[in-house]
């Protein structure tokens, strides 16, 4: 086994986990609709994390060849998975916890937000410290400083409206990402 099949086999773990959260948070979501008011904050906030979960996963394959196992490696992929598999957890209210989504997203938004702008963030960490340099120029500078910055930035905009569209542009973005 290679040093990239070692740790994407462990980062994939990670990942799958947070992605199989985030669909059994839609399943109970559907089950629980007619109970409690869905809203469009947490679709949104799923949705994001289904992708961004996707562009990590192919991020991490892509630049598979430079993989050398180690310390450093490990714990890079953790920081990188694990803000998925919290934010999967956190963004679903517990069975009888809340009326609304929208109300569970906005108590828990600041935690939600930050978990979403900190893989991009701990991502760009890891590759200046092994390259030297934060992100490519481009478009590439832009897809990752947006990741970061529309979560960081709806941190300061308590109104639903704009986080629903910030949320949005965020979706659009990872989406766009995907196809980089």
């Amino acid at each position: 086994m290679s040093a990239f099949e070692y740790v994407f086999t462990f980062y994939s773990l990670v990942l799958g986990l947070a992605a199989a959260n985030v669909v059994t948070g839609f399943a109970d979501m559907w089950r629980e609709r007619s109970r409690i008011a869905v809203g469009i904050c947490v679709p949104l906030v799923a949705l994001s994390l289904l992708v961004g979960i996707m562009n990590a996963w192919v991020t991490y394959w892509q630049n598979g060849a430079s993989v050398e196992m180690g310390p450093s490696r490990m714990i890079g992929s953790a920081l990188i998975a694990l803000p998925y598999v919290f934010a999967s957890k956190v963004m679903f209210p517990a069975p009888g916890e809340a009326a609304s989504l929208e109300d569970h997203y906005f108590a828990h938004r600041r935690v939600l937000l930050l978990a979403l702008a900190a893989p991009p963030l701990v991502g760009r960490v890891f590759a200046w410290m092994a390259t030297g340099q934060f992100v490519q120029p481009g478009l590439e500078a832009l897809y990752f400083n947006a990741r970061i910055a529309i979560p960081l930035l709806l941190l300061l905009a308590p109104g639903k409206l704009i986080n629903r569209i910030g949320l949005g542009v965020l979706l659009f973005v990872l989406i766009t990402g995907l196809f980089r």
